[in-house]
């Protein structure tokens, strides 16, 4: 299975597969693997050998004839096919058409179809493109805040800029795993900054919007030293925000503080031992796990955890009609006071 990183070197490198097949939930890397394959070839030789074709526009007969044409007077033959998942009748069964050129594709064309934010099911292509020497890459979305974190750091690195762990969390809270506005914001600041500037939190509430007082990475330190008005000023902050901090969010990162601060009671060791415990590749977050341990019992994180629990099913209206900003404020004014 091809990557993004993989296929980005194939790029770099001039050594590409006669197929790339890019689908999945996540868009941003279709999204930007298309623009590198539609800017592969010389200004000069695109107007003949490079061609965009929209699979709602033309049928599976008309991308292989363009796809076996010969280049003119360059090495490469180009044709990128977007939007297969807008196809009527399926994405998959229209893709799954190909198989006959997939198996014996021209080795002067470079063919890319791109199903932009959908995973489809088309065995017969996949497995036609990879007899073929084609290359699939199949994106899913971040799921997990620990994947998005190390991620975050990677956009920054790629533009020559420094992040402190305050301002990565903020970022994650703020943005979440929209990597399209991610890499459009990170972007936005490398205009704003000096090369190997660094993007604070000052930065981030300057030029992003988001607040570095009231956000959910402050209120997961406050929770975490069990400080009762900070964390409600904030939480009574973000219930007034709820367009830029959904509660599911909100909710999802008291959790992670709680049930890491639970694991954090087991393993007495180093920051490295509860690295690996959690899973993590990084040290973000161990801070206020260990902090917790200090301000609340085993028992009270425990019952912290299935107050979260219950909120969480609350607040999707099953059990209750409780207004969800209310659910929040009174979550934490529960977990604090015990």
């Amino acid at each position: 299975m091809a990557t993004f990183d993989s296929i980005k070197k194939d790029l770099k490198d001039r050594n590409l597969a006669p197929i790339y097949f890019l689908h999945g939930e996540e868009a941003y890397y279709s999204d930007a693997l298309t623009e590198l394959f539609e800017e592969y070839l010389p200004e000069a030789d695109r107007p003949f050998n490079r061609f965009t074709l929209y699979a709602i526009e033309k049928s599976p007969d008309d991308v292989m004839d363009i796809a076996r044409r010969y280049p003119m007077m360059a090495d490469k033959l180009v044709v990128i096919v977007k939007e297969v998942q807008n196809v009527q009748g399926g994405g998959g069964k229209w893709v799954n058409k190909l198989a006959p050129y997939a198996k014996e594709p021209s080795p002067t064309t470079v063919l890319v179809i791109v199903a932009r934010g959908e995973k489809l099911a088309c065995k017969e292509f996949t497995e036609a493109v990879k007899k073929g020497g084609g290359q699939v890459a199949e994106f899913q979305k971040i799921k997990y805040d620990r994947d998005l974190q190390p991620l975050i750091l990677d956009f920054v690195n790629q533009h020559s800029l420094k992040i402190d762990s305050k301002g990565v969390r903020m970022l994650a809270d703020f943005i979440g795993t929209d990597l399209s506005r991610l890499y459009n914001e990170i972007e936005k600041l490398t205009l704003l900054l000096p090369r190997g500037g660094t993007i604070t939190p000052e930065v981030i509430e300057k030029n992003i919007g988001v607040s570095k007082e009231y956000n959910s990475f402050e209120l997961v330190k406050a929770l975490a030293r069990r400080d009762t008005p900070k964390a409600m000023t904030i939480i009574r902050y973000l219930n007034n925000n709820q367009k830029n901090n959904p509660w599911v969010l909100t909710l999802s990162n008291i959790f992670t503080l709680f049930s890491n601060a639970m694991v954090a009671f087991y393993t007495p060791g180093s920051d490295r031992d509860l690295m690996l415990a959690l899973g993590k590749s990084n040290s973000y977050g161990l801070d206020d796990s260990r902090t917790c341990t200090k301000y609340y019992s085993a028992t009270e994180v425990l019952k912290a955890i299935r107050l979260i629990r219950q909120v969480d099913t609350q607040g999707k209206g099953i059990g209750s009609r409780q207004n969800i900003t209310d659910l929040m404020e009174d979550l934490v004014m529960r977990i604090c006071l015990g």
